[in-house]
């Protein structure tokens, strides 16, 4: 009976080596992704402040995506992003900002607006917090390497 397990016609025996490539280009993904992270969820957030919403962070430098949260590597970044209606406000439309992203760092960003009808808002960082098992100076270094390889292609 076991002696079955391990024939070749076997699909366990056939699926071994792909299961163990997978596996390996996973952990080799798990190094290289970046470790900070913009999140728009005003409910994750544990401080919510009056006439503040959610946003959705429409593109990063040009790449569009509508993750959320969405991770990001760290250094200074081109951010599109709309915002939650508020009650009884017109659209809010998108505008573009720039943002410092810190390494190992969860940002809880919101749009802050001056009054509940109000369509104008700004973008602030309604709470962050620190990612724990990430090293600051290893992103930074995945950060400048990705940006020379961006600089290669171009």
């Amino acid at each position: 009976m076991m002696r079955a397990l391990f024939n070749k016609n076997n699909i366990i025996h056939r699926a071994t080596p792909v299961l163990a490539i997978a596996a390996s280009l996973l952990l080799s993904a798990c190094g290289t992704a970046p470790l900070s992270q913009l999140d728009g969820r005003l409910q994750a957030s544990s401080r919510i402040q009056f006439n503040t919403y959610g946003v959705r962070v429409i593109s990063v430098d040009g790449d569009f995506s509508l993750q959320n949260p969405r991770w990001i590597g760290p250094g200074l970044h081109t951010l599109v992003v709309t915002a939650a209606r508020g009650p009884g406000a017109r659209d809010v439309g998108q505008q573009a900002f720039t943002f410092n992203v810190e390494p190992c760092t969860r940002y809880y960003l919101a749009a802050k607006r001056p009054s509940a009808m109000s369509a104008n808002w700004d973008l602030v960082v309604a709470d962050q917090e620190t990612l724990g098992g990430c090293d600051p100076e290893n992103e930074w270094a995945k950060a400048r390497a990705e940006k020379a390889s961006q600089l290669k292609a171009s």
